[in-house]
């Protein structure tokens, strides 16, 4: 199937990015809300990002990108992804030969467009993995606007050699975020006493986060909507063990708002 409709060039809303070791441990990313253009289009914020190793194919990998952060509790069957955006996993399988500390440049991409909501579902498109187009903040779409696979939120289908799942999951991101206002005085929810301040604080004050099993989870009733892709590690590594790939999101739209 071909979807070419309104994605001919686009600009990044956002991104986030981690790097893993393939055939290593999981990574992790988590981050919201930069911009007021993020704030004004939930669709397009990226909260997480994850790469792992699959828990029942030795021989896969998930990678996961988690947006629309703060989606109530119960709103499984009313939200949706936004038709307008992009969404974008990245991955620069060659890291592993890169100078240290170089950013990654991406040269396997998997995309995603969605449908307008109709009747209580979404359409999900799937494009690639394959080399992008460019490489940087402008994004088109690959293949030619061939899809991979389509299926329907919040239902897994196979899209060649990937299985999808796109919809609505319990956002996975834990943070005590009232202790953190407690440490930090961001947007003055936090304490200003002289007490607190670095360098003439009393100790009155937190200085650290509440141990395991004391702690209160500020995400705990919000859901987001994920985008989880498992596939051959094949795809990323070439079979080489060890092999360290970049991976990160975007977000795009034709007029970068």
């Amino acid at each position: 199937m071909k979807l070419a409709r309104r994605f001919g060039g686009v600009l990044a809303l956002g991104a986030l990015v981690a790097v893993a070791i393939l055939y290593g441990r999981p990574v992790a990313g988590f981050d919201i809300q930069d911009s007021p253009t993020l704030v004004a289009r939930p669709g397009a914020d990226i909260s997480d990002v994850y790469l792992f190793p699959s828990p029942t194919n030795a021989n896969d990998v998930v990678a996961v990108m988690d947006v629309h952060p703060g989606l109530a509790a119960g709103t499984g069957s009313t939200a949706f992804f936004d038709p307008q955006v992009l969404y974008t996993m990245k991955f620069d399988t060659r890291y592993s030969s890169e100078a240290v500390g170089s950013s990654p440049i991406e040269n396997i991409v998997i995309q995603f467009s969605m449908s307008a909501a109709s009747n209580g579902t979404q359409q999900i498109f799937v494009y690639g993995p394959a080399a992008p187009n460019q490489t940087g903040t402008s994004t088109t779409l690959v293949s030619s606007g061939f899809t991979t696979g389509t299926g329907l939120i919040n239902q897994a289908f196979p899209a060649g050699s990937l299985t999808v799942f796109a919809g609505v999951r319990e956002d996975p991101f834990f943070f005590d975020l009232t202790q953190f206002y407690k440490i930090v005085p961001d947007r003055k929810q936090g304490s200003s006493a002289a007490s607190c301040l670095p360098g003439v604080g009393d100790g009155s004050c937190p200085t650290g986060f509440n141990p395991p099993g004391t702690a209160s989870d500020s995400f705990a009733n919000g859901n987001v909507l994920s985008i989880v892709v498992e596939m051959p590690k094949s795809i990323l590594s070439n079979g080489a063990s060890g092999s360290i790939v970049g991976f990160w999101a975007t977000t795009s739209t034709q007029s970068g708002s």
